[in-house]
């Protein structure tokens, strides 16, 4: 696979932003090319679908589909560019706007996107378009996120208070529906981000990226997403005894922060174990919808 420029990522800052509810952020709708990404929050990992036209001026289906191929392979740097640029990070920024804010950003990404690989290469049923799609990881060791983890955690405090307690092997929120937005009178559906934070109801910061450790962060990022419990990677995650919650609310410019009841979080934070299990990203948030 060949190299992304940083060229190519400057240029890509200029990208549509992540449609929300949609199969996909566009990359590219123009004649004979259309070009899609998705973060498949399951799995951690960004999906780039693109699809070329065949030129059928060219009488050799084997060439013209190697024509696609050469000509899907020189645009890959700029489209997988494009792609990591509308991940949703935070609450406030997608990837894009920090490889805009930290030129020294560039050049790490070039090489962690290297680990994208082809997942699928195949035609249309009436061979008139050729399909390629692509998968990047998120986290790992080649993990696109990687160079935002910090370099090392930050205390998390021990909270103490009149509230009854013991040691969970993790935690489970359960953000379906329509939920507040803490501080309006508005309400949102909760939205996946890689670093969501997480709150009280007296808007306590309770988590956020910098006080997880990054090791933990590497393996499988800050929080796990789901559908449902049912998932066998649910309990390798949270265990068999987690603390269940409900989400009380959501904040941020993006609904991706996550507001808990105030006894919710004492509950984590009045045992070191508990306090334990937030730094280790023994976190499952679960959705009605991951798109």
């Amino acid at each position: 696979m060949r190299r992304l420029l940083v060229a190519v990522f400057a240029a890509s800052l200029a990208a549509p932003l992540w449609a929300a509810g949609s199969g996909g952020a566009p990359l590219v709708s123009e004649p004979g090319w259309t070009a899609t990404a998705r973060v498949e929050w399951g799995t951690a990992s960004l999906q780039v679908e693109i699809i070329h036209d065949l030129d059928p001026s060219t009488t050799s289906l084997v060439r013209a589909k190697a024509d696609a191929e050469t000509d899907i392979d020189g645009r890959l740097p700029d489209l997988l560019a494009r792609a990591i640029s509308t991940v949703q990070v935070d609450s406030s920024h997608l990837f894009g706007a920090y490889l805009q804010t930290d030129p020294g950003l560039f050049a790490r990404v070039n090489d962690l996107a290297e680990a994208s690989h082809e997942t699928g290469l195949f035609l249309s049923s009436d061979f008139s378009r050729l399909t390629a799609r692509f998968e990047v990881p998120l986290f790992g060791d080649a993990g696109v996120v990687t160079p935002l983890f910090p370099t090392q955690a930050n205390v998390i405090h021990r909270r103490l208070g009149d509230v009854i307690t013991r040691k969970y092997t993790g935690l489970v929120i359960f953000a379906q529906g329509e939920l507040p937005e803490a501080g309006t009178t508005r309400t949102a559906r909760a939205r996946p981000a890689v670093f969501p934070r997480i709150w009280d109801e007296q808007m306590n910061l309770v988590l956020d990226r910098t006080m997880c450790s990054p090791e933990s962060l590497a393996r499988w990022g800050m929080v796990g997403y789901a559908q449902s419990l049912d998932d066998a990677a649910a309990e390798l995650r949270v265990g068999a005894l987690p603390l269940r919650l409900s989400a009380r609310g959501l904040f941020g410019d993006t609904p991706t922060d996550i507001v808990i009841s105030t006894d919710g979080a004492r509950q984590l934070l009045a045992l070191p174990e508990n306090i334990a299990l937030l730094r280790e990203g023994r976190i499952l948030i679960v959705y009605d919808s991951l798109n």
